[in-house]
């Protein structure tokens, strides 16, 4: 077995043709989002003062990362680890080994911490799905940004991998990751160190998300 999985599937295809703006003459992904304060307030759509924003289409509410020295800044890189079997199958991955500050430098020990803190004032974010990730994407932004996602909304993107909450099925000491600058997934051991960007279902989505 390889040391890394390339493996594209239909749901990187599904972000390309669609979840990624639609059409050329679709509104922007961004226009359903809203920007969020430290303490959970709403903030206006030109504040760059926000921590979180939330989708009102898919009902989340999303992390932002912050140059203040923080568990937010970014370039802080995790490995995959979860204790949960439901999660790991079996393989848990590997505790501690990523390069952070302020938190257990694996994916439950940021979110952990996150929570502890009580981001926007909330204290059940998560690592999310590949079907989340990808909701956040917009294809039309590539050409202009090298990334499918708005940098006005979510600056400091990382050009590379985010870590998913899902096991590889099919070798479970693998993870599947999100690659921000063209929306493939595909799956990678659990002791490669990526970037994380925390989530929470904030209410009901006024679209459903697949899978």
């Amino acid at each position: 077995m390889p040391a890394r999985l390339t493996i594209p599937t239909a749901l990187a295809v599904t972000l390309i043709i669609a979840a990624c703006g639609g059409a050329d003459d679709a509104p922007p992904v961004s226009d359903s989002w809203s920007r969020i304060g430290p303490d959970g307030e709403t903030l206006a759509d030109n504040d760059p003062d926000h921590h979180c924003i939330f989708d009102e289409r898919t009902g989340l509410m999303w992390e932002v990362k912050r140059e203040d020295a923080g568990l937010h800044q970014p370039g802080q890189q995790y490995s995959w680890y979860f204790a949960d079997e439901q999660i790991n199958m079996g393989e848990p991955g590997a505790r501690d080994d990523g390069d952070c500050v302020n938190s257990r430098c694996d994916t439950e020990g940021f979110a952990s911490a996150v929570n502890e803190a009580g981001l926007c004032g909330f204290h059940d974010w998560r690592v999310p799905t590949r079907n989340e990730m990808m909701t956040l994407g917009d294809r039309r932004l590539m050409d202009e940004t090298g990334l499918i996602v708005d940098p006005a909304w979510l600056p400091h993107v990382k050009a590379g991998e985010y870590w998913a909450s899902e096991t590889f099925r099919l070798y479970p000491q693998s993870a599947w990751a999100v690659d921000m600058r063209h929306g493939l997934d595909r799956a990678d051991h659990k002791k490669e160190v990526k970037a994380v960007r925390l989530v929470r279902q904030h209410r009901t989505p006024a679209q459903e998300i697949d899978g």
